[in-house]
């Protein structure tokens, strides 16, 4: 069987409320590193004020990232050029569409809830100034993009990939298949303060504040609070299956301020975009160093991401019953305008029940790093993220990730080797900087995993940026400043 997208059209379907094609990952490379600057704020604010540098500017960064737990990547191509748009001709429909096949993936059977995240962002143009030698301010900017599927299970997913046509799957009854789908477009503009509260000869202890302002552009979001069906033979065309639910609770919103169109310069200083919010990061973090010319010991602790984006837009409450659904009801589709109304079609939505607005969350998160460094520029840092969004939450995850970064940084070179455990498998990344510029990836494996080498990744990140620091901070004077 052969498809025009990773999943088949229902899949795509039933998500696609998800205007967006594309929250952050973690650039571990760049937010773990001394030398990171105001990224590091983006892992805790307290950071800033431990900063080396007085000045410090980064032009900008970007990020590609993607995972699941539910399929191994086995294509001809690999998924750096499937994200990337860059899939060889052979491999295309006439259309210019990519032909991908089922066997391009092998499904993960561990009967454990599915996830999976697609994600970019762009950190714009920022800037930290040290005031005096205890307080560190910050200004950032960026524009973030997610879609993602939280805690779905193996048998529903297992039906939309086969495009409900595996007679495996038939009359198997499934009940209570709780689980969420959103999407999130948006830029944010932050100020950021990083504060010593003391600083003795051998320790400091540290605070620190980012306050956003945010601006929401599409979002959309599904939240299945109550599913049961089940997958039966079509009487009308023989080898084809259909989904009989049973009955479905939930509900499910967008917006449609840039439907059908892509996100460009024009429509992000133009026009009256749909979502106004605001956010907040809190961080706090401690120095320990006994001998001034020795090793440092850090640890810190923040939560981030908190807050929410007001959108207006179409928001539903779903209670229905005996609904059928069959891979064709989305062949014909060829917008996102179109799905849209499929969707709305398929669940009996009436128009007069749009409360007309909802609150989509940004992806808060619980962080906690320890960091180790020596004299001469080796370090070491244990880093976990953990998701403070329940599954039935309208708004964006943070996958949980736990790390390990050794790394080695000096004046003008560093490197690190990022080792990581996010959604059910370890990654191996590289990260690389020359000067100012920054080059790296989380996950190595996933930009090389093609059927032809025989890795089988579980997902694709890729960053990278241009930053620079000047001038030593009193205590923090080290060799590493540019």
């Amino acid at each position: 069987m052969t498809h025009n997208a990773t999943l088949p059209r229902l899949w795509l379907g039933i998500l696609s409320l998800l205007p967006c094609t594309l929250s952050a990952q973690n650039l571990l490379g760049l937010t773990t590193s001394p030398n990171g600057g105001i990224h590091r704020a983006y892992q805790n604010p307290a950071w800033l004020a431990d900063s080396p540098h007085r000045f410090y500017m980064s032009l900008g960064a970007m990020n590609i990232h993607a995972n699941n737990n539910f399929v191994r990547y086995k294509a001809p191509f690999s998924l750096l050029r499937l994200v990337t748009g860059q899939v060889p001709n052979q491999y295309r429909q006439a259309n210019g569409g990519v032909q991908f096949e089922t066997s391009y993936t092998e499904e993960i059977i561990d009967g454990k809830p599915k996830n999976g995240t697609v994600w970019g962002e762009f950190r714009g143009p920022a800037l930290q100034v040290a005031i005096g030698e205890r307080t560190v301010i910050g200004l950032s900017s960026r524009l973030r993009a997610s879609g993602q599927v939280w805690g779905a299970s193996e048998q529903l997913l297992s039906a939309l990939r086969a495009s409900l046509n595996s007679d495996v799957l038939y009359s198997i009854p499934s009940r209570n298949n709780a689980f969420s789908t959103n999407t999130n477009t948006y830029a944010e503009v932050a100020a950021s303060l990083g504060h010593t509260i003391f600083d003795e000869d051998e320790s400091s202890l540290m605070v620190g504040i980012t306050a956003k302002y945010l601006v929401g552009f599409t979002a959309g979001y599904f939240v299945n609070q109550g599913l049961t069906y089940e997958i039966l033979p079509d009487p009308v065309i023989q080898s084809r299956g259909y989904m009989n639910v049973k009955e479905i609770a939930g509900e499910f919103g967008y917006t449609t301020y840039l439907q059908n169109q892509n996100l460009s310069l024009r429509s992000l200083v133009n026009g009256n975009p749909p979502g106004r919010g605001v956010g907040f990061d809190l961080g706090v973090a401690y120095r320990m160093q006994p001998d001034p010319y020795g090793s440092t010991l850090k640890a810190g602790l923040a939560v981030t991401d908190i807050g929410s984006i007001s959108y207006t837009g179409d928001a539903y409450k779903i209670n229905q019953q005996n609904l059928r659904f069959v891979s064709a009801d989305f062949d014909e589709v060829r917008n996102s305008e179109q799905i849209i109304n499929v969707i709305r079609q398929k669940l009996k939505v009436n128009p007069s029940d749009n409360q007309g607005l909802f609150n989509s969350g940004l992806p808060t998160s619980l962080n906690l790093n320890v960091d180790y460094e020596r004299p001469g520029g080796l370090g070491l840092q244990l880093a976990y993220w953990q998701d403070l969004r329940g599954t039935s939450a309208i708004a964006m995850h943070q996958p949980s990730i736990i790390a390990l970064v050794p790394r080695f940084d000096s004046r003008w070179i560093g490197a690190s080797l990022p080792l990581s455990y996010v959604n059910g498998a370890a990654q191996v990344g590289l990260s690389l900087r020359a000067g100012p510029v920054w080059a790296g990836s989380d996950n190595v494996l996933g930009l090389l995993g093609t059927s032809k080498n025989g890795i089988s990744p579980r997902g694709v990140d890729v960053y990278f940026g241009l930053a620079m620091g000047f001038g030593s901070r009193g205590s923090n004077v080290n060799d590493n400043d540019y």
